[in-house]
């Protein structure tokens, strides 16, 4: 294994060169914001095992997005430290903007699920039944999720083409959050839906490049270490990796307790985190671990994850299942854009398109995707869209980690139907809470 990373990572990192200049030198590339991370893993597919055959990486390429996934969810924690804001409008906001990414994610769920058990069981006779689970898994979750949901259904469903189908859903999730994001940018301000930026051209030329111009360049973080005893890098990165491994390890004891079954790394590295920065905040050495820093390491398994994650798809397994890949991708599109539409406009009580088009990156791609929607349409950070999101996403992240942790073992029982309709209603139930939330819960 050593040997096989150093190999592999050597290799990719020739790649990922490629792929910035590729999207620094190419104007289609720019004008559809397609970040560098998936260029590179889509070159990696290309060039590698599962195409021309051209670059060597090793038989272990798969098996590296299921391991950085512990050291991703354990990063978390410390990405952010939330400043307690008293005022009514923010805590309206939370709660408005926690809610709605918890319909989507539920929804996405439940839809893909309902859409996989009626439609793909009946056009494509003996389907996976938890097929439609690829959905929400690739979408909301991205390639870190879809790394996780193909261990977990290796390991409880012997579903071994998840991780490729996840991969791929994720994939197209991100094309579908940058391309589609751009369009949806371009329309609401076309629309006068927009509340900061009137033209598209408005937009710094470094969205397009990838390079920052020198006066607009910020510092990645503090270095909260002396140098002459430890890096603050270093520090961090161990910091990570300890509780990564932990989760991994926990993972490993508790397997043979479990009939079977298995609870993700994730899961455990999530929660290790937690109670490490609860401790370390008790002792009051959280000082010393700043979260900008936290949130570069995230962003760099984050970018392993996708890059490896795409580079390790199977060809064969997604051409096999081609057919009702497409549909449930058109599904999923079909299913945002009425959201978009729908929810934005009902539950934000201020700056919906600005909320809403950050939820759409979010909730088809990642984060990073979501916040370069958000800047495209709020530069300055006048909506307050991510602090809000950073307090109300605490209460997204339980519900997340239960639908990965426990459709897998339910869906081995025969459950998928009572997890489907139980989504699909926790979903509706919820908008009718935050609508009557928004009328009962007045801001002087």
């Amino acid at each position: 294994m050593p040997s096989s990373l150093i190999q592999d990572l050597g290799l990719i990192s020739i790649v990922l060169l490629i792929g910035f200049i590729l999207r620094n030198r190419i104007t289609l590339l720019q004008k559809l914001f397609i970040p560098v991370s998936i260029i590179t893993g889509l070159l990696g597919l290309l060039l590698g095992t599962n195409g021309l055959e051209i670059l060597p990486f090793s038989d272990q390429i798969g098996s590296y997005p299921g391991i950085m996934i512990a050291f991703l969810f354990g990063s978390l924690p410390f990405t952010f430290d939330i400043q307690k804001d008293k005022s009514k409008e923010f805590k309206r906001n939370t709660v408005q903007i926690g809610g709605a990414s918890i319909i989507i994610l539920l929804l996405q769920w439940g839809a893909g699920l309902l859409f996989g058990l009626t439609i793909l069981s009946w056009l494509f006779p003996g389907i996976h039944s938890s097929f439609g689970a690829i959905l929400a898994t690739g979408f909301f979750g991205g390639h870190g999720t879809a790394a996780a949901i193909g261990e977990s259904f290796a390991a409880n469903l012997q579903w071994e083409e998840a991780q490729s189908l996840a991969m791929t859903s994720a994939t197209v999730g991100i094309f579908s959050a940058t391309m589609g994001g751009v369009i949806m940018v371009q329309w609401g301000i076309k629309r006068k839906h927009t509340s900061f930026i009137k033209n598209f051209k408005e937009l710094p030329n470094s969205y397009k490049t990838g390079l920052i111009e020198p006066k607009d360049q910020k510092s990645i973080g503090k270095a909260t270490f002396s140098n002459i005893a430890i890096d603050p890098l270093l520090m961090h990165l161990m910091l990570v990796i300890l509780v990564g491994f932990t989760g991994i390890f926990l993972t490993n004891i508790t397997k043979p307790y479990l009939s079977g079954y298995s609870i993700a790394a994730f899961s455990f590295a999530f929660i290790v985190g937690l109670l490490l920065k609860a401790a370390l905040s008790k002792l009051k050495l959280m000082m010393y671990f700043d979260p900008k820093l936290m949130s570069r390491i995230c962003g760099l398994f984050a970018d392993l994850i996708v890059i490896f994650g795409i580079a390790s798809i199977k060809t064969a397994v997604v051409v096999k299942f081609a057919g009702p890949l497409l549909l449930i991708f058109a599904l999923g599109i079909v299913l945002a854009i009425f959201l978009f539409q729908f929810m934005g406009t009902r539950l934000f009580s201020s700056y919906w398109f600005e909320k809403s088009i950050f939820l759409w990156g979010m909730s088809l791609g990642v984060t990073a995707i979501g916040i370069a929607l958000l800047r495209m349409v709020d530069p300055e950070a006048k909506s307050e869209t991510l602090p809000v999101f950073a307090l109300g996403y605490i209460g997204v992240t339980p519900f997340e980690v239960l639908c990965l942790v426990f459709f897998p073992i339910l869906a081995s029982q025969g459950f998928q139907w009572h997890f489907t309709l139980g989504c699909l209603f926790g979903g509706i139930f919820l908008y009718i809470l935050i609508k009557k939330f928004n009328k009962t819960y007045k801001v002087s």
